[in-house]
C-alpha cells in the first residue's frame, strides 16, 4: 500500500517551490502559473503536517493511556 509523500520528501518539493519563486527570468505569465502551483502545493503541504501532528499526538496519548485502540482518532488514522 502507497503511503504517499514522506516529509521528508515534501521538505524537498517545498525548497524546489521556493527556488522557483526565486528565479528572476520567468515571464509575468509563467510567474502567475508557477504562484498558483505553490500555493497548491503550499495548502496541501499544510493538511499533510496537520495530518501528521494529529497522529504524533494521538500516537503520544496512545502510549500514554494504552486506551486510544477503538477511539475515534485511531479510527480516522487506521480507517476501520
Amino acid at each position: 500500500m502507497d503511503k504517499g509523500m514522506t516529509l521528508l520528501q515534501l521538505q524537498d518539493v517545498l525548497g524546489d517551490r521556493i527556488k522557483v519563486t526565486l528565479r528572476d527570468d520567468l515571464t509575468p505569465e509563467e510567474r502567475q502559473t508557477e504562484n498558483e502551483q505553490s500555493v497548491i502545493i503550499t495548502n496541501l503541504a499544510k493538511q499533510m503536517i496537520n495530518n501528521g501532528d494529529l497522529i504524533l499526538r494521538t500516537e503520544k496519548l496512545a502510549a500514554q493511556t494504552k486506551s486510544l485502540g477503538n477511539s475515534v482518532a485511531m479510527k480516522l488514522i487506521l480507517g476501520d
